[in-house]
């Protein structure tokens, strides 16, 4: 297909920037989710461009959308995918309302949702629009279909939304080869060096409670081995203890390309992490700000993070039991068998008495996925040519998305939604007061989304 020419752009970034600013004005905060008025405005978008789409609520106004272009069926389908659900905002504590979709003199629009990820699911939206356009109402097919899931309850884990959908529906889009989905097309510079991340993995989820016993008595007296001490001591453990290194596919290919394109220290200190046989020596080390070497800590390891600690419901009573929450993050590869060894070495034989209570039967599974084949091909050549210079970085993320769900019915996901590579601390923005995204940055996204996928569903492989 030819490019669009710059006038032809221009309308269709203006009416994207209608329709995102549109979707930032609904709320749809995660709980209660109410993802059918966004659902409902986006299946009356498509329609008006003759695009059918189909509603499947999974809950009253729990709201997951789906809508397909049909190619000629000579390659699988490709998924566009996005959660439409936003965590809470405090209103008070924003320059505009987190509902306004407010855009100011210089372009920057404020929204809860504006990064994380309406943006996204509007480029989507935009992307399925020009599709349609370019092929469609000129008598042409792709050679693929084209799939658009917009889906309900990402905040909040996807039971009712992609977890639902994969149990429910998945009839309806499991045919897609590979899918574009958020986590990725973060921009980072390191050193004066630049990089657009691309998420090809995820890691799993295994939390518990750790439970300690003891015996209870009167508050006047103190009891060293009280389970509120011992709990303490192992709460203390695990939240400044690194677990061991396990060295992923992934981590690999962001440390290679860190290696390659540093120079000095840096590259040196990349170097050795690849090659050394204890790279949690090396990592002790790091020549990196405090931030980044936390982050890179966490995707090299199993992590395991005290969030709740609860115990005693009176000040002089000494408690008989107290347990921690703890936040258990596990990498591809990794078993739940594995991660206890992990966490029995670190507290030790002191506190080996203590209970381990898991609080799913099964933990979360982590996903990883080789970076090749025809969208990472996409990826690589239209970022050459929106932005040189810009090394793609493959991103392991700590946190979890709506892929887990996904990728178990054979779907090859990649987190990938482009942003600029000046626009540094989007991340940061996300789930921030004052969540907001230039219209350039919003823009950006948009024609880039759509020059990946139409390469994609154009080429013959």
């Amino acid at each position: 297909m030819s490019a669009l020419q710059e006038s032809d752009w221009a309308t269709t970034l203006a009416e994207a920037t209608r329709h995102f600013i549109s979707l930032l004005q609904i709320d749809t905060t995660n709980p209660p989710g109410n993802e059918l008025p966004a659902a409902q405005y986006i299946a009356a978008v498509l329609a008006q461009h003759d695009i059918e789409s189909v509603i499947l609520e999974s809950a009253p106004r729990r709201a997951n959308l789906v809508a397909r272009l049909k190619g000629d069926g000579s390659l699988p389908p490709m998924l566009l995918m996005g959660h439409m659900d936003v965590v809470m905002a405090e209103p008070d504590k924003w320059s505009h309302p987190p509902f306004s979709g407010h855009k100011d003199a210089s372009g920057m629009i404020f929204g809860r949702g504006a990064t994380d990820m309406k943006q996204t699911v509007t480029a989507a939206l935009a992307t399925l629009l020009l599709v349609k356009q370019n092929f469609h109402d000129r008598g042409l097919l792709p050679k693929r279909d084209l799939i658009f899931l917009a889906l309900a309850d990402e905040e909040t884990g996807g039971a009712y939304g992609a977890r639902w959908m994969a149990e429910n529906h998945a009839a309806l889009f499991a045919d897609a080869e590979f899918a574009l989905n958020e986590g990725g097309g973060i921009a980072a510079e390191i050193n004066g060096v630049r990089y657009m991340t691309i998420q090809a993995g995820e890691k799993g989820t295994s939390r518990f409670w750790l439970r300690a016993r003891g015996t209870p008595g009167h508050g006047s007296v103190p009891m060293p081995n009280a389970g509120i001490v011992r709990l303490a001591d192992a709460v203390h453990r695990l939240g400044s203890t690194w677990l061991p290194v396990h060295m992923t596919a992934t981590t690999r290919g962001f440390l290679e390309v860190l290696a390659a394109t540093q120079s000095g220290q840096a590259a040196t200190f990349f170097r050795a992490l690849l090659e050394s046989d204890d790279p949690g020596v090396v990592m002790q080390k790091a020549p990196l700000e405090p931030g980044m070497q936390r982050n890179l800590n966490a995707v090299l390891r199993n992590t395991a993070m005290p969030t709740i600690v609860r115990s005693g419901g009176q000040l002089n009573v000494i408690p008989d039991v107290a347990e921690a929450g703890i936040d258990g993050r596990l990498l591809p590869g990794q078993s739940r068998a594995d991660f206890e060894r992990e966490i029995r070495d670190v507290l030790g034989s002191g506190l080996a008495d203590l209970e381990i209570d898991w609080a799913t039967a099964e933990p979360a599974i982590a996903l990883e996925a080789e970076l090749e084949g025809p969208l990472y091909t996409a990826i690589q050549e239209v970022m050459a040519a929106r932005a040189p210079g810009t090394h793609l970085l493959p991103n392991l993320v700590t946190g979890g998305t709506d892929a887990k769900a996904i990728a178990p019915l054979g779907i090859k996901v990649f987190g990938f939604s482009p942003h600029p590579a000046d626009d540094l601390n989007l991340f940061e923005r996300a789930h921030a007061h004052d969540e907001r995204l230039h219209e350039k940055s919003f823009h950006y996204c948009v024609r880039t989304t759509y020059e990946i996928v139409e390469r994609v569903i154009s080429r013959s492989v």
